[in-house]
C-alpha cells in the first residue's frame, strides 16, 4: 500500500506508531521524501528497496509505483502528489494491512481511497430537500446497475489490495440509501453527517475513512442524475415490458393510471 503525507515529519511519526506490530522495518516499510535520498532497505522486497532508495526525485515515482503493481489511476494520483512535495510511505504489511492503513490515516496520511475521488467526483450535485422517488421506469434492482458502479470503483479507487467483492456492499448500501424516496436528490452536504453515524452504527462496518469516498461518489452520481431531467441516465435505465423508453421519465404513466 502507498499512503501520502503533507509533511515528512508526520510520515516519520506515523511509521514510528507502527512499532508494536512487529513489522520488519528493513523490508516492510519505506519512506520517500521528494528531493532527499530515501533510506535504503526499508521497502517490501529487494528490488523495490533498491528502487525506493534511488527515488530521490519525484520523477522516479512512476517507475516505483509500476514495480509495486499500483493501479494506473492511483499511480497517476500519487505521482502528482509527490511532485507537489508530498511524502510517500510504502508498506507491505501482510495480515496487518488494515491496521497499518488505519494508523497511517489517523496520523495525517491519505490515499486515493480516502481522498482521490475528489478529483473525479461531480460537485454541487442535488437540490436542497431532494427530488423525490425514482421515476417508474428506472430500475430498483441493484444487480441491474452493479456493473456501472464496478466501473466507477475501478476508475476512482481500483487498487491491488482490494477486490470488487469486498467493496460491493459499500456501493450497494450507498445506492439503495441514495435512492430512498426521502433522500433521493439531496446534496451530499445534507446527509453526510447522518450517513456517517448510520454507517458506524453497523456491527463490523468498514472504517468510515475508507467507506466515505465510495459512498459519496455513488450519492452524488444518483443526486446529479435525479435533478438533471435525464432521470437515471440512459445507461441506467432498464427496459421493462410496457415501459416507453423513448420519452422523458416524467411522461411515463404507471400501468392502471392511463387516461382513456
Amino acid at each position: 500500500m502507498v499512503v501520502l503525507f503533507e509533511h515528512a515529519q508526520l510520515a516519520r511519526q506515523a511509521i514510528d506508531a507502527l512499532g508494536d506490530l512487529g513489522l520488519d522495518q528493513q523490508r516492510q516499510l519505506g519512506l520517500l521524501v521528494p528531493g532527499a535520498p530515501a533510506a535504503a532497505g526499508q521497502v517490501p522486497a529487494s528490488d523495490v528497496r533498491g528502487l525506493l532508495a534511488g527515488a530521490n526525485q519525484a520523477g522516479d515515482v512512476a517507475a516505483l509505483l509500476q514495480t509495486l503493481g499500483v493501479a494506473e489511476g492511483e499511480a497517476r494520483y500519487v505521482t502528482e502528489e509527490v511532485r507537489a512535495g508530498r511524502s510517500l510511505v510504502v508498506a507491505n504489511a501482510g495480515p496487518h494491512a488494515d491496521t497499518v492503513r488505519a494508523r497511517l490515516l489517523e496520523r495525517g496520511g491519505y490515499d486515493v481511497q480516502s481522498r482521490g475521488g475528489e478529483l473525479a467526483r461531480p460537485t454541487g450535485a442535488g437540490v436542497p430537500g431532494g427530488s423525490g422517488p425514482q421515476p417508474i421506469d428506472l430500475t430498483s434492482a441493484w444487480p441491474d446497475v452493479a456493473s456501472r458502479y464496478r466501473m466507477l470503483w475501478q476508475q476512482h479507487y481500483g487498487t491491488t489490495d482490494a477486490t470488487w467483492e469486498q467493496v460491493e456492499p459499500i456501493y450497494r448500501y450507498a445506492w439503495e440509501r441514495a435512492n430512498a424516496p426521502q433522500d433521493r436528490g439531496r446534496p451530499w452536504s445534507e446527509v453526510a453527517a447522518r450517513l456517517e453515524q448510520e454507517w458506524q452504527s453497523q456491527p463490523g462496518a468498514t472504517a468510515w475513512s475508507s467507506a466515505a469516498g465510495p459512498i459519496r461518489d455513488v450519492w452524488e452520481d444518483v443526486a446529479e442524475e435525479a435533478t438533471t431531467g435525464a432521470e437515471g441516465g440512459q445507461d441506467r435505465r432498464i427496459a421493462r415490458p410496457g415501459a416507453d423508453q423513448t420519452g422523458p421519465a416524467e411522461a411515463v404513466v404507471p400501468p392502471g393510471q392511463r387516461v382513456p
